[in-house]
């Protein structure tokens, strides 16, 4: 799969980018950025007056995953949330494990409520179920029910509510090396909300969204490169981007191309460059330049670290553009505590 359409909800979200199975697993802490052996992060972010805000697409400035967050000696969550007035606040997680030390699921307690607001069970792949309960009168809960094929990719991943009813159902398929070849969605009344295909001998990948009566809302094909295709259903003008009008396609070397489709059909190219601390593990992003098919810069965020022994940053300051100050200004400032086991 090349592309991917540039908004996405989060279950459509982490089943799209799912990472292959042949891939180095990581702790949740790696996942968080953090390496070494680290028993918690406390981030302290400031931000400036600076008014600035980019275009829906790849993010420039990569906010600090944990206001606080804490770890067992393995590298898995167990507190997620921030410090309040000296005192934890969010999220207690509660571990099961097998015999041999696995982590088989978790119990999510919220500091609020001091009620259970979130129980998974986990496979050898991954999260199978998730329940989340909402504190109403009437106890009401939403299950994701998730499966993988053989290879360890996720496969499918199904929403209901607390009455059995589906809220969507998205059903995935890869190659063995991860490589995403089909991706269907389904709404909760059963209709197909849009279905994408990739075809990694012809490079040829389509894009089809559909509408609550099952219509063909948008169709797009793209292939090596450039939009070979591009439909849309007509209709009054819109004050925002229809899903599937911007897309991306990673190329390389730190660059993403993005594509914009508007609904007059005519799609225009614009490429977001990133240079990194660590360009080879591609951590702590120093620079992200979005600039257009002229070279010219429209947007970006230049970042400046301090990195401890254990090679994590425990001081960052953001600078921005466009920042209504002529040129790039101080956009925010993080400060992060971190212990190790």
């Amino acid at each position: 799969m090349r592309t991917l359409p540039c908004v996405l909800s989060m279950s459509l979200l982490l089943a799209a980018y799912a990472a292959p199975a042949q891939e180095e697993r990581h702790t949740e802490a790696q996942q968080d950025g953090l390496l070494g052996p680290v028993k918690s992060v406390a981030t302290t972010i400031t931000r400036s007056p600076v008014k600035w805000a980019q275009p829906g697409g790849p993010a420039l400035v990569l906010l600090a995953s944990c206001r606080y967050c804490a770890y067992d000696p393995d590298g898995t969550r167990i507190k997620f949330g921030q410090i309040v007035d000296g005192n934890f606040s969010g999220d207690l997680i509660s571990l099961r494990s097998d015999g041999d030390g696995n982590v088989t699921g978790r119990s999510v307690t919220s500091t609020f409520t001091g009620q259970v607001v979130r129980v998974e069970v986990d496979g050898p792949f991954g999260k199978t179920q998730e329940t989340d309960y909402i504190q109403t009168p009437d106890n009401t809960y939403f299950q994701q029910i998730i499966s993988y094929d053989q290879y360890g990719h996720m496969h499918d991943w199904l929403s209901l509510d607390s009455n059995g009813k589906q809220l969507s159902h998205t059903v995935t398929n890869r190659l063995k090396d991860g490589t995403l070849t089909e991706q269907s969605t389904w709404d909760k009344n059963g209709e197909l909300s849009y279905q994408h295909f990739y075809d990694p001998e012809t490079d040829l990948d389509r894009f089809i969204l559909f509408d609550e009566s099952g219509a063909v809302k948008l169709t797009r094909t793209f292939a090596h490169g450039k939009v070979i295709s591009f439909w849309e259903q007509p209709g009054p003008p819109r004050d925002h981007e229809q899903f599937g009008e911007k897309f991306t396609e990673p190329k390389g070397d730190g660059n993403v191309d993005v594509f914009h489709c508007p609904s007059e059909g005519k799609c225009d190219r614009t490429r977001v460059h990133y240079e990194y601390l660590d360009p080879a593990k591609k951590r702590n992003p120093t620079s992200a330049e979005w600039r257009d098919a002229d070279g010219k810069l429209l947007y970006a965020a230049y970042c400046e670290y301090e990195i401890d022994s254990a090679g994590n940053w425990t001081h960052r300051k953001v600078w921005v553009y466009p920042s209504g100050q002529g040129d790039r200004a101080l956009y925010e400032e993080d400060a992060r505590t971190i212990t190790y086991w």
